[in-house]
């Protein structure tokens, strides 16, 4: 789910955390605070968080949230110590570096899903549970992959007169991506 700009009714709530936990795989894409698209006073970090706090069933089942934050850079803070990684190292390509244009961040919180892992992180952090440009977890039987800013993942075919950046073909975007959809549908 693409950088959702309505927030998801009680019902859709329950039907994407029975998908995941019956096991689906939900690809979440973000962007960055302060991006309500139509004006009706949710972006997509909210959305995704009332997602994770607001469903009736479970608090933050898939063991992260996304900050209100807004940042663009370049990083290359991936994963260390894991090199059998099926994200970052699938048989797609490895990753190396992840290029934001305004994107958000995100906390881990490794008490509500122990399954929650850091994947890429911003330039100079030290890899732990806060400053994330990506993370994966489990639930149920099923898989998450989030990335918190859509203009990696853009191909430059979006809408006439918006400012697009087709950052698909760019640094490692096509392998982590790639081998993100295929942990997802386990293939891989």
């Amino acid at each position: 789910m693409d950088e959702p700009n309505i927030r998801f009714t009680a019902a859709e709530k329950t039907a994407i955390l029975n998908f995941v936990s019956n096991g689906g795989g939900l690809f979440m894409i973000s962007d960055h605070t302060v991006s309500d698209r139509n004006n009706d006073g949710w972006d997509s970090p909210d959305i995704w968080n009332d997602l994770m706090n607001n469903n009736g069933t479970v608090t933050n089942p898939f063991g992260f949230t996304v900050d209100l934050t807004n940042i663009t850079q370049l990083t290359s803070n991936v994963l260390t110590g894991n090199s059998t990684n099926p994200i970052l190292h699938g048989s797609q390509g490895n990753v190396t570096q992840l290029d934001f244009h305004n994107g958000a961040t995100l906390t881990l919180n490794p008490a509500a899903n122990a399954t929650v892992q850091g994947l890429i992180w911003k330039t100079g952090v030290t890899q732990n549970n806060s400053n994330l440009m990506s993370a994966s977890s489990t639930y149920g039987t099923g898989r998450v992959y989030v990335v918190t800013d859509s203009s990696p993942i853009d191909d430059g075919t979006g809408a006439s007169g918006n400012t697009l950046f087709n950052g698909w073909t760019t640094y490692s975007h096509i392998p982590l991506f790639m081998n993100a959809s295929l942990w997802l549908a386990k293939l891989q």
